[in-house]
């Protein structure tokens, strides 16, 4: 079997489990995904496959397959790799995976001004919170809040992000302390106990950091914020002098294959001197 498709089918099968995830991740059908497989173990001496209920589960020799996929990925990633920093000039595509927060409050005009004073670069942002896989080629350059970044990326701590307790003077006026609510993450967030209102409970817990400061700044609750977000905002004050708690730090990275790419220095150097100038008001 020296089709790399169909090792790529083996792999997705072993990862995803069933014929629709599978089909999803491939971007097929899952009735092609199903006739694939009919075709790859008709060619093969014994089963790679077994079913399970809905889901298929890789034999020993299946498991084989997986590693010799994994290793054909491997190879497949780096060569694509090596052809995305083989232009050594100023041009071609480029990307960019960013939070949407620091590329809302931080980066907004320093991206601007870099795709204008770059035109033959063909800048694509993905705002995101996730942490975009490098080594599979999900985004030439990332920026990422982090507290320990894979240690095989390169780059370098722009500084600390600060965080710290905050509300809506007209939440603080109109409820009293007894009867004030936090807004979280989590039902269960363990930073509460070190505010001033430790006993307080979760009144609203929202998952993404946009939509968390969004009611914050709405007036909904009181709640912990990035110094960065917080502090501009004219009706948003500090719940006590306690000084900004660093949270994680500010990375900009890249993968070590694309180090020497023209275009990925340019962009990283023009990011972590934009973030650099900001610094106080990222640490607080």
């Amino acid at each position: 079997m020296r089709d790399w498709d169909d090792h790529r089918l083996i792999l997705t099968l072993h990862r995803c489990g069933t014929l629709r995830a599978t089909g999803d991740a491939l971007d097929v059908t899952h009735t092609t995904v199903a006739r694939r497989l009919a075709a790859l173990e008709a060619r093969e001496p014994t089963p790679v496959f077994i079913r399970q209920d809905r889901a298929y589960r890789a034999t020993d020799y299946g498991l084989e397959r997986v590693a010799l996929a994994e290793r054909m990925e491997e190879i497949d990633l780096a060569a694509m790799r090596v052809q995305r920093s083989s232009n050594n000039g100023l041009a071609g595509p480029l990307s960019l995976s960013v939070p949407q927060a620091v590329f809302q409050f931080l980066l907004l005009k320093d991206i601007g001004a870099f795709a204008g004073a770059h035109p033959d670069i063909d800048l694509t942002v993905v705002g995101t919170d996730r942490l975009a896989d490098l080594d599979r080629g999900e985004a030439d350059v990332v920026i990422r809040g982090h507290a320990n970044p894979p240690e095989h990326l390169v780059g370098r701590e722009i500084c600390k992000v600060g965080v710290r307790n905050y509300a809506h003077r007209e939440y603080l006026d109109r409820t009293t302390p007894d009867a004030r609510k936090w807004i979280s993450a989590s039902d269960n967030a363990v930073w509460i106990k070190d505010t001033p209102y430790p006993h307080q409970p979760v009144g609203l817990v929202i998952h993404d950091i946009q939509s968390r400061f969004l009611a914050l700044a709405a007036g909904q609750g009181l709640s912990r914020a990035a110094c960065f977000m917080a502090d501009p905002h004219p009706d948003l004050e500090p719940l006590d002098d306690t000084p900004p708690t660093p949270l994680y730090g500010l990375w900009v990275l890249t993968h070590p294959d694309l180090r020497a790419s023209p275009k990925v220095k340019a962009l990283m150097k023009a990011m972590g001197d934009a973030l650099a100038r900001q610094r106080s008001m990222i640490e607080g």
